[in-house]
């Protein structure tokens, strides 16, 4: 089982040191956690509430805490709903626009790069326009980054301009997320399902 501080550190650290390396097996593994380790008496009192209350909560929580760590604590525990759902209804769609507006509007990089990759992993193929803006234009690189690599686990074909202009960017590790999503989309191209209601590389 991965540690989830670890795999965050080492997804911070690969960006840090400009080796991004891409393990197919690895992100299967990782797009299949329903949860990480977060402490108990946070995860509980929330998850003990009924969905659309929790949902609440978790809105309460992007737009108002001033902590972090808490909101990204949030993002996976918002990232269960979908799959609760079954990637469908309107608590769904509520969930694409709350993702999306913390994709746009949380303060934090770190917050967002983990939104990128939920909205990516629930397959939130709405929002895939927020994904590639965020890959081009957020103001920090682990952003671009992230997002960049999101548009190739979503499988958004549909994106190939965006993805050729973060080759362009001026951050040389996304220059070289975005030669490997091409590569990689282009390898696989024949397999890539955008109907697929799941993300499976």
């Amino acid at each position: 089982m991965l540690i989830p501080f670890l795999e965050l550190t080492l997804r911070i650290c690969l960006y840090h040191s400009q080796i991004l390396k891409y393990d197919c097996v690895y992100e299967h593994i990782i797009i299949k956690m329903s949860s990480v380790n977060i402490p108990q008496e946070f995860d509980k009192i929330i998850k003990e509430l009924p969905l659309e209350e929790r949902f609440q909560k978790l809105e309460e929580i992007f737009k108002t805490s001033d902590d972090e760590s808490e909101r990204w604590d949030a993002v996976w525990i918002a990232g269960e709903i979908p799959v609760e759902v079954n990637l469908k209804g309107p608590l769904f769609e509520k969930m694409i626009d709350l993702f999306a507006w913390v994709l746009k509007n949380d303060s934090n990089d770190v917050v967002r790069h983990e939104v990128c990759y939920q909205i990516a992993a629930r397959n939130m193929r709405r929002i895939i326009p927020d994904l590639a803006h965020a890959a081009n234009y957020d103001v920090s690189p682990l952003v671009r980054h992230e997002a960049t690599e999101c548009l190739m686990i979503i499988r958004a074909t549909e994106q190939m301009d965006a993805i050729e202009k973060s080759l362009r960017d001026k951050n040389e590790s996304v220059r070289n997320t975005a030669r490997l999503v091409l590569k990689r989309m282009q390898r696989y191209k024949s397999k890539f399902n955008a109907k697929s209601e799941w993300v499976s590389i």
